[in-house]
């Protein structure tokens, strides 16, 4: 039967052995190493003689952002990028849950954390993950900037059709007002006037057009920071394990001696 004392002794015996636990536990965890990056997104404005006049917004909203992160296809590139071994085993998914990303609140950043076995690996992780996300919005900024050109262009084009046949209408009105067939000239004048409100429309367009070309900001996605490279551990720091181990040694002790009791009380 457990006397007071015995209980005791149990209790210091259960603290110092899971004392010792902790310190074996904390010198044979295993250590990766866990790289950051803080990356702002791809951003997009308007402005006038070098003075911004509008917000800048995402090139790409956030929650797709991730979801591209997370895609087997910009893994396969991030791969590729980084040509180093060990890093298709940390990005795929399948295998390890070694890629996390953070969205930071009321602002276009995130934090992208890759953990590696070794330090270098994480950092060539993490450095090819960043690189291969600024090239995609590289591409999206330099194909929206064509796109506008693009359709600037064609509105010009089609100006310049318009005014063309505006011109034709106009000689053939004049030749038959030569002719005195005036239902024929009322019916012309008509349809050039029409096509003239046309064409002012679509100048106006190719000015719009052309103000945001020569007005259009922005700036891709970047590195805020440096990317930062620690050690991620299982406890962090000795007197952590420590007391873990110490107080599962005094849960097991506490155990020990309720068992002991309840083993008296049978045998009685």
């Amino acid at each position: 039967m457990f006397n007071m004392e015995r209980s005791t002794k149990v209790y210091l015996a259960g603290a110092v052995l899971g004392l010792l636990f902790g310190v074996l536990l904390y010198a044979t965890q295993a250590v990766r190493w866990e790289a950051q990056a803080l990356v702002r997104l791809a951003q997009t404005a308007t402005g006038q003689q070098n003075q911004i006049t509008s917000e800048f917004n995402a090139v790409e909203d956030v929650p797709v952002v991730i979801e591209r992160l997370k895609s087997r296809s910009f893994m396969s590139e991030v791969v590729k990028r980084a040509k180093t071994d060990g890093v298709a085993d940390i990005l795929n998914q399948d295998k390890c849950n070694c890629l996390t990303i953070k969205l930071i609140k009321n602002n276009d950043a995130l934090i992208i954390s890759v953990v590696g076995n070794t330090p270098e690996l994480a950092k060539i992780s993490a450095d090819a993950v960043v690189e291969e996300l600024k090239s995609k919005h590289n591409v999206m900024l330099d194909d929206y900037k064509r796109g506008i050109e693009r359709k600037a262009l064609a509105i010009d084009r089609e100006t310049e059709a318009l005014s063309k046949n505006i011109a034709v209408l106009a000689d053939s009105m004049q030749m038959s007002k030569d002719k005195a067939d005036d239902a024929q000239a009322v019916s012309k004048g008509i349809l050039i006037m029409t096509m003239q409100a046309d064409l002012e429309k679509k100048r106006s367009q190719s000015a719009g057009l052309r103000d945001l070309m020569s007005s259009f900001y922005s700036r891709g996605t970047e590195l805020l920071e440096p990317i930062f490279v620690r050690e991620k551990r299982l406890f962090s720091s000795l007197w952590r394990a420590c007391l873990f181990g110490t107080l599962l040694g005094v849960f097991f002790s506490v155990l020990w001696v309720r068992w002991g009791k309840y083993e008296g009380r049978v045998q009685l």
